[in-house]
């Protein structure tokens, strides 16, 4: 009998030893997280009342739990809500496994929101009666956004050997034609050496073909 209080016993403080180890990996319950827009400017309110700051807002200090969010606002724009989430969201690679790059770039256009990592997040705020070709616009630059910062690793693999899925679905979404095609990937493989980070790699992309115009 008390051999099996015993065992229970460490088994109830190794379980709590591991929720303060998850607790300390992660940052704590506060955690400094980074949320940029396009267009940039957005208001970003925790709860939807609290207000933070404006985009792009790096390290705030957000207390964290399973039902956190945010909301983003800006004048001429829908509201975007945004739940902080602890990992990052399988469905976009599990839909590139199951139904192949196309289906998976398609569906992230749909997908104003991308998770850089599990404390950094780019949001892509939707036009209020936006015309047209504003909306292929919107929709260019999240499938842009979406390879670009999602498949980064990806299109970096692509651009070193000159071809790859990536790298064709992002040229087909820059609208590159295919005589420019040889240009337009020397151009992008300059860009990835010149950036520091992902999130850079795909402002510059989209600064160079002229998609951030708001």
């Amino acid at each position: 009998m008390s051999a099996l209080i015993c065992v229970t016993v460490l088994g109830l403080s190794l379980t709590a030893c591991a929720n303060v180890v998850s607790l300390i990996s992660e940052g704590g319950l506060d955690q400094k997280m980074s949320f940029t827009s396009d267009p940039p400017g957005a208001k970003v309110f925790l709860m939807g009342s609290i207000p933070l700051g404006e985009t792009p807002l790096v390290d705030t200090k957000i207390e964290r739990t399973k039902n956190t969010f945010l909301v983003l606002k800006k004048e001429g724009y829908e509201d975007q809500n945004l739940l902080l989430k602890h990992r990052f969201n399988p469905w976009f690679w599990g839909n590139i496994i199951c139904c192949g790059l196309l289906g998976s770039t398609t569906d992230a256009t749909t997908d104003a929101t991308v998770q850089l990592s599990p404390t950094q997040y780019h949001v892509v705020m939707n036009p209020k009666k936006a015309s047209l070709e504003q909306k292929e616009q919107f929709v260019k630059i999240k499938t842009a956004r979406n390879l670009t910062l999602r498949g980064y690793s990806e299109v970096q693999q692509n651009l070193a050997v000159g071809h790859g899925e990536y790298l064709t679905s992002l040229l087909v979404t820059l609208r590159v034609s295919e005589s420019e095609q040889d240009d337009a990937i020397r151009q992008l493989q300059k860009l990835m050496v010149d950036s520091k980070d992902p999130l850079d790699f795909s402002d510059k992309v989209l600064d160079r073909f002229h998609l951030l115009r708001f």
